[in-house]
């Protein structure tokens, strides 16, 4: 896209978990659980005291605000 005479460039990019079967293991723990902001903090911050995954500049945090930025009715702001 050109604006102004700028090209703008835009991408999606999925950072990987390392191992690659923790984002799996992320998601089955995940399952069922409320979506309450304090509960998934728990959860998730437990997932990665508890294995060996890395998000490699994702934070726990991000993953919960990720979640709850795709519940129904949210904004994700």
């Amino acid at each position: 896209m050109t604006m102004g005479g700028t090209t703008l460039l835009s991408a999606d990019y999925k950072a990987p978990l390392i191992p690659e079967d923790s984002l799996p293991k992320l998601e089955m723990m995940l399952e069922d659980v409320p979506l309450k902001e304090k509960e998934l903090k728990l959860l998730v911050d437990r997932f990665f005291r508890g294995t060996s995954a890395q998000g490699l500049g994702v934070s726990p945090e991000d993953f919960v605000k990720a979640i709850l930025a795709a519940k129904p009715g949210e904004t994700g702001s």
